[in-house]
């Protein structure tokens, strides 16, 4: 049973496991398994990306801590993380409920509400940078970190074609958060990937918890719009101004526009360091990227 050997580290006695999705077992990326005991409890054991340390989710599990603090129902550790095979896994409350399987309108609106009381929940909660994140408009610290020149200079060499237009892509973003001043956008503690799947209702449409705080850091919440997918859920916006009293400026509204264009170069950018360490680049999902982009 994968996963039951590390469970047993945390004194648990387990009675089932069962993964989340399909192939958490074999993954880089986080896994995820149900873990019931014999008393009936019912938590879930996580295994961390392999980029993780016990730095980094030290401030993950304050963020969760002080949620749950404040009544949130979130993933928040019922056991300090431990490594084990050379990663870190830790044993987290359960969250019930799951997400719509799809939005409606009136869902997504609601949705920013939830985003919004969120972010009024973590205001004023001090606590630094997030060792191993960037702001994402950083994107020659983030460029450095996932080693984007030489991404680009090994792509050159299969797909010439495919690296001169990401280069180019690099250069227009990088002049979208000059001129926007993206870099100088408020700081806030965003939930990192605050998607319609990472919130979970009970099946009468309460609000139940959410999920998934693993790219939580600091960032601008324009960022977190875009990483929520408000170009396909424009509704987000209505609902945040609704329940917040800190609304959204018309620089932040300004911003989520060129943001996208990041987040475009962002993901070629993940491409290209996955392609560094497997050897094979996903030539198909960086063409679809960059056919995305808009000079």
């Amino acid at each position: 049973m994968p996963g039951l050997p590390v469970a047993q580290l945390f004194g648990l006695d387990v009675d089932r496991l069962e993964p989340t999705r399909p192939g958490d077992a074999e993954s880089d990326g986080n896994g995820n398994w149900h873990l019931w005991t014999r008393t009936g409890e019912h938590f879930v054991l996580r295994r961390y990306h392999l980029l993780h340390t016990e730095s980094d989710l030290a401030f993950e599990a304050k963020v969760l801590d002080h949620l749950a603090g404040r009544g949130w129902v979130v993933p928040a550790l019922v056991a300090p993380p431990i490594r084990h095979d050379g990663r870190l896994w830790s044993v987290t409350r359960f969250v019930p409920g799951k997400p719509h399987e799809t939005e409606t309108a009136a869902q997504r609106g609601e949705r920013g509400e939830i985003l919004a009381r969120l972010h009024a929940e973590l205001r004023g909660l001090e606590l630094g940078e997030r060792e191993g994140f960037f702001r994402t408009a950083d994107l020659d610290a983030m460029g450095e970190f996932q080693q984007w020149d030489r991404g680009i200079e090994l792509l050159r060499e299969r797909r010439p074609d495919l690296a001169e237009v990401a280069a180019r892509a690099m250069g227009h973003a990088k002049e979208l958060v000059a001129g926007h001043g993206l870099l100088e956008l408020p700081q806030a503690i965003v939930h990192g990937d605050f998607a319609s799947w990472n919130l979970h209702f009970y099946e009468d449409g309460r609000f139940a918890g959410v999920i998934d705080f693993g790219l939580c850091h600091q960032d601008s919440r324009a960022w977190e719009l875009v990483i929520a997918r408000v170009h396909r859920a424009p509704e987000l916006i209505d609902g945040y101004q609704r329940a917040t009293a800190d609304p959204l400026t018309d620089r932040e509204l300004a911003a989520i526009g060129p943001l996208q264009v990041v987040l475009r170069v962002l993901m070629v950018m993940a491409a290209l360091w996955d392609g560094q360490r497997s050897g094979t680049f996903d030539e198909a999902m960086i063409t679809g990227q960059l056919a995305k982009f808009r000079s």
